[in-house]
């Protein structure tokens, strides 16, 4: 029995066609709800992991959507104010002040208690990566 390589694997993934980065495979459902009004193509669609790159999302087929059409910004894309908890609508920003300016959470029990971070359920519809 053939065994299979993971570089092989990896490398079969398809890449952003305009920074050439791997992406992460996402659920269509994500991308249809973050992508209203875009007509989407079969098969599967990856988050552009590349800071620096423009693409929210593309297919191996070539389809590109542009990171400014989605519903959300893409947290690492972007600068502060950025969610950190998409189902809740929680920022880096609130955290911060929590843990730092208020003092009132030294734990990530305490934040979730104070913001409502991380305890929501609806992340394949409102998180850009699904998660």
């Amino acid at each position: 029995m053939a065994s299979l390589d993971k570089t092989e694997i990896i490398s079969k993934q398809p890449v952003c066609p305009l920074c050439n980065t791997r992406g992460k495979k996402v659920l269509r459902r994500t991308v249809e709800n973050l992508c209203p009004g875009i007509r989407l193509e079969d098969g599967p669609y990856y988050l552009c992991l590349s800071p620096a790159c423009n693409i929210g999302y593309y297919t191996s087929s070539g389809q590109v959507i542009p990171k400014d059409r989605l519903k959300v910004p893409i947290w690492f894309k972007e600068e502060s104010p950025v969610p950190v908890c998409y189902c809740q609508q929680v920022t880096d920003e609130e955290i911060w002040k929590h843990v730092a300016v208020d003092k009132c959470c030294s734990t990530l029990e305490d934040i979730q208690k104070h913001t409502g971070a991380n305890t929501g359920c609806r992340c394949v519809e409102t998180n850009p990566a699904g998660t």
